[in-house]
C-alpha cells in the first residue's frame, strides 16, 4: 500500500488518532512526495454538496477535516497551505500541540505574524496561546501580536470576568499591557464581551480592571492618565479614542494630577477627534484661572481649535479665555485677534459670546484687530455686526458680489454637440461609463460602418470585445445593468460578423487564450432572449429592444439609422437631423419602428424648431407631414386621419404633456390614467399608520405587533393596465418598475433622458423608492438620487410639480454632496428660471410636519447666505413661502429655522409683509420655545 493510499484509508475511516503517527515515520522526501495527491483529496474533500434535506455542506467530516489540517500543514509550502481553509482547524481541539514537538515549519513565525497584520488571526489562537509558543521559542510576541488577543485575555471560559489570568505572566502588565495604549486594537469593544455581572465596586471589564489597579498601585496611575492623553493623538479610529477618553474621565484626574498632565493636554486639542478636544478643554477650564496655568501654550493651540467649528468646543474656549484673561491680562490682544475666527460659525450663541468678549478686551485703537475684523464681516451675523460697531467704524461693510447669473446656453449648440469618433477608439471606451450617451452611439456607429466593415477593421475591435466579455462575465460595481445588456449585444454582433467572415473566423480560431471571448462564444447568450434579470423590469426593455432592432437592421444589411440616437449631449436630438433621419424613410418606403419613433420624438429638443420646419413643409403631404407639423410648431393642432396613434400621443406628451387634445379621443390609450402618462401624480407629506414590530413574545412564539406612524412622502400612483397593447408607450415602459424598483445608480440616468423633454413619470418612481422617507440615505439610495439631480441639472427645461418636489426633498437630504447639489441647481437658474416661492413652499410642505431634522435645512441656507445680493434676495423669497405653508403648531427646532430666518431679512434689511407669516408668528408667540425669535421677527412686520 503506497503512503497516499494508506492516508486515503484514514480518511475513509475516519481515524484521525493516526495521522500524527502515520506522518512522523515519513522522511522530508515522502511528505513532500505526498504534496499532489493531498491537493486532490483536500479539493474532493473540501467540495460542497447537496444533503438529503436539500441542504449544502462540505463533503468531510469533522475527523476528516482534522486529518487534512494535520497533514497540510506538514506537507504544504507555505503558500499552499494559506490557500486551503485548515488554518482555521490548525488551531482548535490541540491539534497544533500534537504536530509542534516534532514538526515546526520554519514559515510559521513570519506566517502568524502576517495574520495579525491582516487582522485574519483564527479565533482560537488566544493570548494564552501565543505566550506558550513563544515560551517554545515558535513565536515572536510583536506587539501587533499582542494587541490582537490581550482584550480578549481578560475573560475565560463563557466570557466570564478572569482578571487573574492577567497575572500569569510578569511581561503582560509590565510591557505587553501598555502596548494597548500604543498600537490599534479592539480593546473598545471589549466592554461588551462579558457576561459577568457587576457584583463590587468596579464594572467586570478593562476600564474597571484598570480603575481597581490604579488605585491600589499596582498598575501606575500616573503614566496611564499620561497613555490616555497621548493615545487621542495616534493613528486610533474614533472609536478606540472614544474609549480612551472614557477611561480618562471614569480616572477623575486630580487637580494636581491636572496640572502636570498640562502639556499632554494642550496636545490632545490637536486631535482629529472633537470628544478628545472637548475632555481635554473641560480640564484645562479646571486649571484655566491658575497662575500655574500655561496661556501662551493655549494661544499657540487657539487657531486650530476654533477651526473646528464646533459650538461646544469653542464656547467652552471662550470661556477658558475668560478665566485665563483676569489671571494673565497679558493674553487678551492675542486672544481677540484669534477669536475673530468664531464669526466663521452660522451660530448665533457662538457669534454673541465672542463679539462680547472682544467688545470688553478690545484696545479700541488697535489697527491689527479693526483689520482682522474687517476680514471677517462678511461672515458675522447682523447682531454681532450690531455688538461690534464701535470697533468696525471706518470700515465700509463688506460688499456683497454681483450675481453671476449662469450664462444660458440653447439646448442645442456646438457647445454640446456630439462628435462621430474613430470606430475603433470609441468602441474601446463604450464600456468605461464615460458618458451616458455612448450607450446610444454604439449601435449607430456600427449601423453606419456596414460597408466600410473589414476583416482588418473587427480585428481591430478585438479588445474592445474583450472587454465586452468580461464587463458580461465579472461587471465591475460602477456597471449597470444596461452596461451588461450593450455587453451582449456587441458580443452577438461580432459573432455575427465572425460567422460571415470566414477569413476573421480564421484569425479568431487561431487564438489561444480559454477566456478569450471567441472560445467562449457557445456560452454567450443571444440578445433576443436575453434579460436584465430573470424578472426584469419593464423600465430596462425600450433599451434592449433598441439593440435587438440594431442588430436585425445589420443582419439584414439595412442602412437606414436608427431614428432615436441622440446628436447633442446629455440625450437631445436636434429637429432638423430627426427630420433628415425620416426622410430616407419615407425615400426608402419604410415604415420606423415605433418604439424608435417615440424615443425620438421624446428625445426632440423643441426649442428652436424653425429650420426643421421649412425641412417638414417640403415633405410630401401626408401623416408624416401632419405628425411633425403638430410637434415643431407650437400653436399646432393635431390632425387625422391617424394610423400611427402612438407616435401621435408621444408628440402630444412631448410637446405639451398636460394639454389634452380632443383629436386624441378615440385612441386606445385614453384608457389609462393620464397621470400615468405625464407625470402628473398627486403627493402628499404626513403621517402614515403602519403596523410595527414589537417585542418578542415567548408564549405566542412571534412579535407582538402594534399600529405606529411614520412620516413619509408619498405619491399617488393610479392603477392603469400597462403594456396590454401591441404598441405601448414608451411611458408604459417607465411606469415599470416593479412595486421596489430596481434600477442600477449608473442606468438611473440613461433612463430619465428617455424622455429629456418630460421626465416626470420616471422621475416620481425614483422619489417614492429612494425619497419616500428622510432616512432613505443608504449608499444605493443616495447614489440614485445624486445621479438624477445630475441628469436634471444638465436639462435646461421649464419645471414641473415633479422637479420643485425633487429639488426640495434634495435639500433636505442627509448626504451633504446631495443638500450642495440641490442648493447649486437653485443657485444657478434663478432669478427667472426657477420660482424660489414655489421650492420654498414645497420645502415647507415637508417640514411643516418635520419630514427631515431641520438642521438640514438651517445649515443649507446658512452655507448660501453673502453669495451675492440676488441670491440673499432669492433666500428671503425661499423662506418667507417655506413659513407661510406652516401651521399654528410649532414644529422641532423651529427656532433654529427663524433665526436663520432674521439673518436673512437683516442681510437685505427687510421688512416681514408676508400675511400668512404674519398670523404665524402671532400664534407661535404663545410657544416659549420659539418666543424670543418670533418677538424678534414681529419687529420687522410692516404695520398695516
Amino acid at each position: 500500500m503506497t503512503h497516499l493510499e494508506e492516508l486515503e484509508q484514514l480518511l475513509t475511516t475516519e481515524r484521525d488518532q493516526d495521522i500524527v503517527p502515520f506522518l512522523r515515520r515519513l522522511t522530508p522526501e515522502e511528505r513532500k512526495a505526498l504534496k499532489p495527491g493531498l491537493t486532490k483529496l483536500d479539493t474532493y474533500y473540501s467540495e460542497f454538496v447537496e444533503t438529503d434535506q436539500k441542504n449544502w455542506r462540505s463533503r468531510m467530516t469533522i475527523p476528516q477535516a482534522k486529518i487534512l489540517a494535520i497533514a497540510t500543514f506538514v506537507c504544504y509550502d507555505r503558500n499552499a497551505f494559506q490557500r486551503t481553509n485548515f488554518h482555521f482547524t490548525l488551531f482548535r481541539d490541540g491539534l497544533l500541540g500534537k504536530v509542534i514537538s516534532w514538526y515546526m515549519p520554519d514559515w510559521f513565525d513570519a506566517w502568524m505574524q502576517e495574520m495579525a497584520e491582516k487582522e485574519t488571526l483564527p479565533g482560537d489562537v488566544d493570548y494564552r496561546m501565543m505566550m506558550e509558543l513563544q515560551a517554545g521559542g515558535l513565536l515572536t510576541l510583536t506587539p501587533t501580536l499582542v494587541v490582537s488577543r490581550l482584550p480578549m485575555a481578560i475573560n475565560g471560559k463563557h466570557r466570564l470576568y478572569e482578571p487573574a489570568r492577567l497575572f500569569e505572566s510578569p511581561v503582560t502588565l509590565s510591557e505587553h499591557f501598555w502596548y494597548l495604549f500604543e498600537y490599534p486594537s479592539n480593546v473598545h469593544f471589549s466592554d461588551s464581551w462579558t457576561n459577568s455581572k457587576k457584583t463590587g465596586d468596579f464594572e467586570p471589564n478593562w476600564k474597571g480592571f484598570i480603575q481597581q489597579y490604579t488605585g491600589d498601585g499596582t498598575i501606575n496611575r500616573r503614566r496611564v492618565l499620561e497613555e490616555c492623553l497621548k493615545a487621542v493623538n495616534r493613528n486610533f479610529n474614533k472609536l478606540q479614542v472614544g474609549w480612551f477618553v472614557d477611561l480618562l474621565t471614569l480616572l477623575k484626574p486630580e487637580k494636581a494630577e491636572l496640572e502636570q498632565l498640562q502639556p499632554l493636554l494642550l496636545q490632545a486639542l490637536n486631535s482629529p477627534q472633537s470628544k478628545a478636544i472637548n475632555t481635554a478643554l473641560g480640564y484645562l477650564k479646571v486649571l484655566a484661572a491658575e497662575k500655574s496655568f500655561e496661556h501662551q501654550a493655549l494661544l499657540d493651540h487657539l487657531p486650530q481649535v476654533m477651526a473646528t467649528d464646533k459650538k461646544n468646543i469653542i464656547t467652552t474656549t471662550i470661556q477658558i479665555l475668560e478665566k485665563a484673561g483676569k489671571t494673565h491680562p497679558e493674553i487678551k490682544p492675542q486672544a481677540c485677534l484669534e477669536l475673530c475666527a468664531a464669526f466663521l460659525s452660522k451660530d448665533e450663541d457662538v457669534q454673541t459670546k465672542a463679539a462680547k468678549l472682544i467688545l470688553q478686551w478690545a484696545d479700541k485703537n488697535d489697527a491689527a484687530l479693526r483689520e482682522q475684523l474687517s476680514q471677517y464681516s462678511s461672515s458675522m451675523l447682523a447682531s454681532t455686526r450690531n455688538v461690534l460697531q464701535e470697533l468696525m467704524e471706518g470700515h465700509a461693510d463688506t460688499e456683497v458680489a454681483a450675481h453671476e447669473e449662469v450664462e444660458r446656453l440653447p439646448l442645442i449648440g456646438e457647445h454640446n454637440r456630439i462628435l462621430t469618433e474613430d470606430l475603433i477608439f470609441f468602441a474601446s471606451q463604450v464600456f468605461e461609463n464615460n458618458a451616458t450617451w455612448h450607450f446610444d452611439l454604439l449601435p449607430a456607429m456600427l449601423l453606419a460602418a456596414q460597408d466600410t466593415m473589414t476583416t482588418e477593421t473587427l480585428w481591430q475591435l478585438e479588445p474592445a470585445f474583450q472587454r465586452a466579455a468580461t464587463v458580461l462575465k465579472r461587471p465591475s460595481g460602477n456597471m449597470g445593468l444596461l452596461d451588461i445588456t450593450q455587453a451582449v449585444f456587441f458580443l452577438n454582433y461580432g459573432k455575427w460578423m465572425a460567422d460571415n467572415d470566414a477569413a476573421y473566423t480564421a484569425k479568431l480560431n487561431e487564438v489561444k487564450g480559454a477566456q478569450h471571448w471567441w472560445r467562449t462564444r457557445h456560452e454567450m447568450p443571444e440578445l433576443e432572449h436575453w434579460k436584465t434579470s430573470r424578472t426584469e423590469s419593464a423600465v430596462y426593455m425600450p433599451h434592449r429592444k433598441l439593440l435587438v432592432l440594431a442588430l436585425k437592421k445589420i443582419r439584414e444589411k439595412d442602412p437606414l439609422p436608427l431614428l432615436s440616437t441622440p446628436s447633442h449631449e446629455p440625450g437631445w436630438i436636434d429637429p432638423e437631423v430627426l427630420v433628415q433621419r425620416l426622410a430616407l424613410y419615407q425615400s426608402a418606403g419604410v415604415l420606423p419602428d415605433m418604439l424608435d419613433m417615440q424615443i425620438a420624438i421624446a428625445r426632440c429638443a423643441l426649442q428652436d424648431t424653425a429650420a426643421a420646419l421649412t425641412l417638414v413643409q417640403q415633405w410630401p403631404a401626408g401623416e408624416y407631414q401632419r405628425l411633425f407639423t403638430f410637434l415643431l410648431d407650437a400653436a399646432a393642432l393635431p390632425q387625422g386621419p391617424f394610423s400611427m396613434e402612438v407616435a401621435w400621443m408621444q408628440a402630444g406628451l412631448t410637446k405639451a404633456p398636460l394639454t389634452t387634445y380632443e383629436a386624441f379621443a378615440g385612441f386606445s390609450y385614453n384608457h389609462l390614467p393620464v397621470a400615468l402618462l405625464n407625470g402628473d401624480y398627486a403627493w402628499k407629506t404626513g403621517g402614515k399608520p403602519y403596523l410595527a414590530y414589537g417585542q418578542y413574545n415567548r408564549e405566542k412564539g412571534d412579535y407582538d405587533r402594534y399600529m405606529s406612524e411614520e412620516l413619509v412622502m408619498d405619491i399617488t400612483f393610479p392603477e392603469g393596465d400597462i403594456l396590454k397593447g401591441a404598441s405601448p408607450l414608451l411611458q408604459e415602459y417607465l411606469n415599470g418598475v416593479g412595486q421596489y424598483m430596481s434600477v442600477s445608480i449608473t442606468d438611473v440616468a440613461r433612463l430619465l433622458l428617455l424622455t429629456p423633454n418630460h421626465p416626470d413619470v420616471l422621475l416620481a418612481r425614483v422619489m417614492q423608492s429612494c425619497q419616500r422617507s428622510s432616512a432613505y440615505y443608504e449608499v444605493n439610495e443616495t447614489g440614485i438620487v445624486l445621479n438624477t439631480l445630475k441628469t436634471l441639472h444638465s436639462l435646461d427645461i421649464p419645471h414641473s410639480e415633479m422637479r420643485y418636489l425633487c429639488i426640495a426633498l434634495c435639500m433636505l437630504h442627509a448626504d451633504k454632496t446631495v443638500k450642495g447639489y440641490a442648493a447649486e441647481y437653485w443657485s444657478s437658474r434663478i432669478p427667472d428660471r426657477i420660482s424660489s416661492e414655489k421650492l420654498g413652499q414645497t420645502i415647507g410642505m415637508q417640514q411643516r410636519v418635520s419630514w427631515a431634522p431641520m438642521k438640514r435645512l438651517t445649515d443649507l441656507i446658512s452655507t448660501q447666505t453673502q453669495i451675492s445680493r440676488l441670491q440673499n434676495e432669492a433666500l428671503e423669497t425661499l423662506l418667507t413661502a417655506c413659513l407661510s405653508v406652516f401651521t399654528d403648531t410649532p414644529v422641532k427646532d423651529l427656532k433654529k429655522l427663524l433665526e436663520v430666518y432674521a439673518e436673512v431679512l437683516a442681510i437685505n434689511n427687510s421688512s416681514i409683509t408676508n400675511t400668512a407669516v404674519i398670523q404665524l408668528l402671532n400664534a407661535w408667540q404663545g410657544s416659549s420655545t420659539v418666543k424670543k425669535a418670533v418677538q424678534q421677527l414681529l419687529k420687522r412686520v410692516v404695520q398695516q
